[in-house]
């Protein structure tokens, strides 16, 4: 056993180097998320910030960042549409050319990334030495890791703020929860249901510093970019949602329900059952988080409910399945001997299934794959909430 694992380790770093090829690809940058986030910061470094989500303007400026040597695109406009704090962040890197703050940003990512890998060394830390470097090995080299490296997303900073406010609110530390948490926005599909625990729990102290640092942020940001800002980036959030495929959203390509509605239901029923299961999933929530025993596996259902339910999903946002995976091993490990074979089959899966169904040239496979992963892993960590509750009821 030791043996094939040592062998599966080596195979992921082989995996590992190859996928590096693409994070230096000039052609992949200029058709990835990084074009809408530095459209975004341009408009903010000139000066413009009243017209951040104005998708005329935003147009313009990817005009002239992607040139006339950029790919071709099926879509108009790839938009920014993150929240106004995320681009005033990283706007310093407007500053550099677009090259050089992709290679800038790729190094943020990077740092970000081996943070990542260090929480989840430590939170195996009850494993054997095998099982522990397997993790870090299969997340590092999974094709998931790297696509979003290549394309220079925010989903490993969200990710790294999701692993921080897990262990904050755990260790009752609340100021540390609330900064992370609102780091987190970034993304706000993605750290939805997790906000709604301290609610839930009744952790006041942790919604007072939140509600404080998150109105300091907003009124900080709308001196700078005026109040209209908001409305603006809602407008901008409905005519993506309504019109997605304009602006490179391609529902058939993710990995949640909105994509199994997208393709069983009629187009009139698709947005309404979209957010009818987003509110499911909220109640769905607060009904869970209403006892406040097994902490962890709870915020492992939580992160992939929220997965499941979004409104808006990309491929590469589907890596934060290694926080929930790793929280339900821990009790996989000492569970029944098939749940353990279902982690091995899902790390054999995440390694080789992405470069088999590349050379494939199925595209919707190539991305959609992780759907059955994460369903599968839901259903384990429910089983786990279930039977731990009964065996304790039994016992009671």
């Amino acid at each position: 056993m030791q043996t094939s694992r040592r062998l599966l380790i080596a195979a992921q770093i082989v995996l590992a180097f190859i996928y590096t090829l693409p994070v230096f690809s000039p052609q992949l940058i200029k058709d990835s998320d990084y074009v809408a986030f530095f459209t975004g910061w341009s408009i903010l470094r000139d000066g413009e910030g009243a017209t951040l989500y104005n998708l005329d303007q935003q147009l313009r400026y990817q005009k002239q960042i992607v040139g006339n040597d950029g790919p071709v695109l099926p879509y108009r406009l790839l938009p920014f549409i993150n929240p106004p704090h995320a681009a005033l962040l990283f706007m310093p890197l407007a500053y550099l050319s677009f090259t050089v703050a992709a290679y800038v940003f790729l190094g943020i990512n990077c740092l970000v990334a081996f943070w990542i890998a260090r929480r989840l060394w430590q939170m195996a830390a009850g494993w054997s030495e095998t099982s522990r470097v397997l993790l870090i090995t299969t997340f590092l080299s999974t094709e998931v890791f790297w696509y979003g490296l290549a394309t220079r997303t925010m989903t490993l900073i969200v990710m790294a703020a999701t692993i921080e406010f897990f262990l904050a609110i755990r260790r009752q530390q609340y100021t540390r929860a609330a900064i992370w948490l609102l780091v987190g926005t970034f993304k706000p599909q993605l750290i939805l249901l997790p906000a709604l625990i301290p609610l839930v729990q009744r952790r006041w102290r942790l919604l007072a510093i939140m509600a404080s640092l998150s109105l300091l942020i907003a009124v900080v940001i709308s001196a700078y970019l005026g109040f209209g800002i908001w409305r603006e980036y809602l407008r901008t959030l409905r005519e993506v949602s309504i019109h997605g495929q304009q602006y490179g959203a391609t529902v058939l390509l993710m990995n949640n329900l909105h994509m199994l509605f997208e393709r069983v239901l009629w187009p009139a029923a698709v947005t309404p059952a979209v957010y009818l299961a987003l509110a499911c999933g909220i109640v769905g929530t607060l009904l869970m988080w209403m006892s406040t025993d097994r902490f962890d596996i709870r915020f492992a259902i939580t992160i992939l409910l929220g997965i499941l339910v979004a409104p808006h999903l990309n491929y590469q946002d589907t890596i934060l399945i290694f926080l929930p995976a790793s929280i339900a091993y821990e009790y996989a490990r000492r569970g029944p001997h098939w749940i353990k074979n279902v982690f091995g089959l899902g790390v054999l899966i995440y390694t080789f299934l992405p470069p088999l169904l590349i050379f494939s040239g199925s595209r919707v496979l190539r991305f959609v794959w992780p759907v059955v992963p994460i369903a599968v892993l839901t259903a384990i960590c429910i089983n786990v909430l279930i039977t731990r509750h009964n065996t304790r009821t039994s016992q009671a």
